[in-house]
Formats: structure tokens, sequence, C-alpha cells
């Protein structure tokens, strides 16, 4: 059985498979690397690192609301969105987070330059209906008044 604990070897090669992807790291601990996207609404970091034979990758969207009726649309919202993304999916824990798990043996660096290109790009698609439900945006939006239709002058 394998140890919870990441191996030396391999914090190494997955070092080694990020720079191979292209990606420039940071160090956050002996098993964790960081990378910093730039995005159109915000900056995102995608946590890298590995556990029992699983690369696991995740990025932070935004705290969950203490509002109980904003963190149940925000977690209905988040869920939404789950239905629809194959490998990447939204999990409250400690906050929203977007994570993706995949088998470390199987990993090279275009497979890992594909699946954090996925993930960063499920966070920038998803990102702006979660920041409205979050702020409260689209219950204003459904509050606003509707046009009303036009009526011809002299016509009743």
């Amino acid at each position: 059985m394998e140890n919870a604990n990441p191996q030396p070897d391999a914090a190494q090669r997955l070092k080694v498979l990020l720079k191979a992807a292209g990606y420039r790291t940071t160090r956050m601990d002996a098993a964790k690397r960081a990378i910093l996207f730039g995005g159109r609404t915000r900056e995102w970091t995608v946590v890298a690192h590995t556990a029992n034979g699983w690369l696991h990758l995740y990025a932070a969207v935004c705290a969950l609301p203490a509002e109980t009726g904003l963190r149940m649309r925000t977690l209905e919202t988040a869920m939404s969105f789950n239905a629809r993304m194959p490998l990447v999916k939204f999990v409250a824990n400690g906050g929203l987070m977007l994570e993706l798990d995949y088998r470390f043996e199987h990993l090279d660096a275009t497979v890992l330059e594909h699946l954090i290109g996925l993930l960063v790009a499920n966070a920038e698609e998803c990102y702006p209906k979660i920041f409205r439900v979050v702020t409260g945006d689209d219950v204003l939006d459904a509050l606003a008044p509707r046009a009303l239709p036009s009526v011809a002058k002299g016509q009743s």
C-alpha cells in the first residue's frame, strides 16, 4: 500500500513534467507547486501535487458567502456546472474550489499541459456566473423591471 505522503521522486518528476510542459512554477512545500495564470477576469493559481499515485490539481475560485441564501445559490450554481464539465469538478472545501485528479503513472508533459489548461479554461468560463451569484447581482437582475411592450399612439 502506498503512503499518503508524496515520495521525493514523485515530487521531482512532477517538477520536471511541469517544466517540460512549459510552466514556470513556484515551490509551495516539498510536494506542492503553484502555477500562476492571468485571466480575463482575475488571476488564477493552480496548485499541483501528487499523493497515492494521483496527480491532484486545484484552484481556489472564491470564498463561500456567509449568508445562507447566497451560499446555497452559489453551491447550486457550481453543482450545475459540474454536470457539464469533464474531469474538472467544483467542491466546497473551506471555499469553492475547482479540482481535477488524474493517475500520475499515465502523465506526461503534454497531458499535464492539457489538464492544467482544462482546469483554467473551466475556471475562466464559470467564474463570471459564480461571481454574480456570490455578489447577489443575479438577484438584482431578476428584480430589474422588464421592458413593457410598446403601444402605438391612437390604439387602445
